[in-house]
């Protein structure tokens, strides 16, 4: 019954389904003056030929400039997935690692090729969305519904992987809504709303498009332990974008408001730890519950494309932005206030432009951006940190292999080194195999070099300042043969100077218990992985059927033994992980187009990260206590699994999943990625994506 009720209302919305396919070609363009009647007692009108030259000329805007950076896992925009965050799109990229905290709008952390997830950077609309302090990317604030679908590949800030992103292109020329909502039984409610029309609107004598979109979010969740609640979340964003033939401006603003709890870890309520899982006595077993993260962000956009450059026939970019930023940290300390305290503001400027120069395709670019902390009570965070990034790629087919480099040089407050990406892929008959190299450095984080007292002690002097120094490189081979895919993917990387945030006890012994305080520290010697990741799939595209898919990545640290922040370091990630997944894809009453499947993941004992509540990063732990107040403890192995069924009803998609279904059972009372943050168990979570054509 309560299924037919959630259906009902989009069975109505039938005369909703998108038609434009069936309408004339070009419906922003005006119909041509009727000028071959005229009534008789009109004589001013001109005859049909003197009026000839006043028809309106054609329009025809360039077309979006593609994604410059990165390669995305699936064309489907985000907002019909599943999933609830950018990180959770991520988890399925190849070699990859969630550090998944299990609640709704927490920094949950993604590791590619055995990478920390210090070492990912976000970037939306061409400006960095890491947090100026911490060096996180923020993909919190992010609302799926609106983006284009997450590419990975290059990082142009000198770093090692780069998360891209945009604001939706919107290309129907209908105005059309979408909405997007979930629920859950832990008391999440979630819906994001947009709307997006385009106008013909003539301005000068010449022809142009006004393209008009906005949208706004709105989270809340109760969570399932005392301090996690994401007490309130508000996104609203608009964008007025105006196209002529040759020239395209737009202007964007996007507001975030972001509080949620941060507590800092679950405590067993009983004597044995798995009471951790007792819920709902559990529930109200943590430390610090009170303790709260506040993010009031605005960014401010304004981009021009065209001709900027004379004598050159592709169109230039030239983009602006301003970026105001609070953040605050609250500290479970009773009835004192001491709430700590940073307001920012940032400057952006980005220019690009391409050319082609024989069988080579140049692109240039020169980016920057200048942060100035306007108001705080952290002494040691103060004055102003800023980064230039100088990039140029050069693209061309040799034969029948792509090619493509980048080279570059980044100039930041603390450290200046440069960059250098080397990527080749080539076919061979049902075998496409590509291969890539990266050197490359990446600049420390503000809270690194400076510190953040009590909660940050900053790099050694001797060692703050110099930039981190990467050497990456990947080979990838896929075949299909039949009903069957096979890839495999070889990665190895070496870094020097590897800064990384580790546990500290504020006393002489080592830490068994987690603290608000971490050191800034990294290895005299260079840091050094390798991994390997099987993927196989089974009718994996298959419209209608069983199908089956599945990866698992072997992950080596070399030389762990080297120093006791090695061996640490080491043990933050699996040496086995993977996911598999199981399903068939059918349709029911003639138009609900259904893929049910289950998907399970799994991982190896390891010690994960902490996660350090003042700044929402992801820290390393003491090597003989990964788990608080539990000796001889190791996360893992462990493991979950998921039931889920995507219904397509029409242009509506429907999402049902059972979460975590093993936990709380005979089989396992619970499981955690993150010490000591358990993963949700039996959640069933509801959603629907609806668009809406006007």
């Amino acid at each position: 019954m309560g299924l037919g009720l959630a259906l009902g209302p989009l069975r109505s919305a039938h005369g909703q389904v998108d038609t434009t396919d069936a309408a004339a070609p070009d419906t922003l363009q005006r119909a041509p003056t009727d000028t071959t009647r005229r009534s008789p007692a009109d004589t001013t009108q001109p005859s049909p030929a003197d009026t000839a030259d006043a028809s309106p000329q054609p329009l025809r805007p360039q077309p979006v400039a593609p994604p410059l950076y990165g390669r995305a896992r699936t064309d489907s925009i985000p907002g019909r997935l599943p999933h609830v965050s950018v990180e959770m799109m991520l988890a399925d990229q190849v070699g990859g690692f969630l550090y998944d905290l299990g609640e709704y709008g927490w920094p949950h952390g993604w590791s590619p090729r055995g990478l920390a997830p210090h070492r990912v950077h976000l970037w939306f609309d061409g400006f960095s969305l890491d947090h100026a302090l911490t060096g996180r990317p923020r993909f919190e604030l992010l609302p799926p519904s609106f983006l284009s679908p997450p590419r990975t590949g290059f990082d142009p800030g000198g770093g090692a992987v780069g998360v891209h992103t945009s604001w939706r292109a919107y290309e129907p020329k209908r105005p059309i809504t979408e909405l997007r909502y979930r629920f859950d039984n832990s008391g999440l409610h979630a819906i994001e709303a947009g709307h997006s029309q385009k106008r013909r609107l003539d301005l000068f004598g010449r022809p142009g498009l006004l393209h008009l979109t906005f949208g706004y979010g709105g989270r809340k969740a109760d969570g399932v332990y005392d301090g996690s609640r994401l007490r309130k979340e508000r996104r609203i964003w608009g964008r007025l974008q105006y196209q002529t033939n040759d020239w395209t401006f737009e202007l964007s603003d996007r507001s975030s408001l972001y509080r949620i709890g941060a507590h800092g870890g679950a405590i067993p309520p009983g004597e044995t730890f798995s009471t951790i899982y007792a819920l709902p006595v559990a529930g109200s077993s943590v430390r610090a519950p009170n303790a709260q993260r506040k993010t009031v962000r605005n960014d401010l956009t304004a981009r021009v494309r065209g001709p900027l450059v004379p004598l050159l026939d592709r169109r230039a970019e030239l983009s602006a932005g301003w970026t105001s930023n609070a953040s605050d940290f609250r500290p479970d300390r009773g009835t004192t206030d001491t709430t700590w305290t940073v307001k920012m503001d940032g400057g952006h400027l980005r220019f690009r432009q391409s050319l082609r120069v024989g069988a080579h395709t140049l692109t240039g670019s020169v980016r920057g951006a200048l942060w100035r902390v306007d108001e705080g009570n952290v002494p040691q965070i103060d004055g102003t940190r800023g980064a230039a990034h100088a990039l140029l790629r050069d693209s061309l087919r040799l034969g029948a292999t792509d090619l493509v480099v980048d080279a570059g040089g980044h100039v930041a407050t603390e450290q200046t080194y440069p960059s250098l990406t080397a990527r080749a892929r080539r076919s061979v008959g049902p075998l496409r195999l590509s291969a890539s190299v990266t050197a490359t450095g990446q600049r420390d984080a503000w809270i690194e070099d400076d510190g953040f007292a009590p909660y940050v002690w900053a790099l050694n002097g001797e060692r703050s300042g110099i930039a981190d120094h990467v050497i990456e490189g990947t080979v990838e081979a896929r075949t299909e043969g039949g009903p069957f895919a096979l890839g495999l993917n070889a990665f190895a990387h070496q870094i020097r100077n590897a800064v990384d945030l580790y546990a500290v006890s504020t006393g002489a012994s080592p830490p068994t218990t987690i603290t608000d305080t971490v050191a800034a520290r990294a290895p005299s010697t260079p840091v050094q992985r390798a991994g390997l990741t099987l993927s196989l799939g089974w009718r994996e595209d298959a419209r209608r059927g069983l199908y089956a898919t599945g990866r698992g990545t072997l992950l080596e640290s070399l030389r762990s033994d080297a120093s006791p922040l090695h061996a640490r370091l080491a043990r933050t990630l699996p040496r086995a992980y993977g996911e598999g997944r199981i399903g068939a894809r059918f349709v029911l009453f003639t138009d609900l187009t259904t893929d049910l499947y289950v998907r399970a993941r799994g991982w190896t004992a390891m010690n994960s990260r902490w996660l350090h509540p003042p700044t929402g990063r992801l820290v390393v732990p003491p090597r003989q206590a990964p788990i608080p107040n539990a000796p001889g403890l190791d996360v893992g192995p462990s493991g979950t699994v998921d039931v889920r069924a995507e219904v397509q009803l029409r242009s509506a998609q429907l999402f049902f999943t059972f979460q975590n279904i093993q936990a709380g059972t005979q089989l396992q009372p619970g499981t955690f990625v993150v010490p000591v943050y358990p993963l949700p168990p039996q959640q069933f979570r509801f959603g629907v994506f609806w668009p809406i054509f006007d």
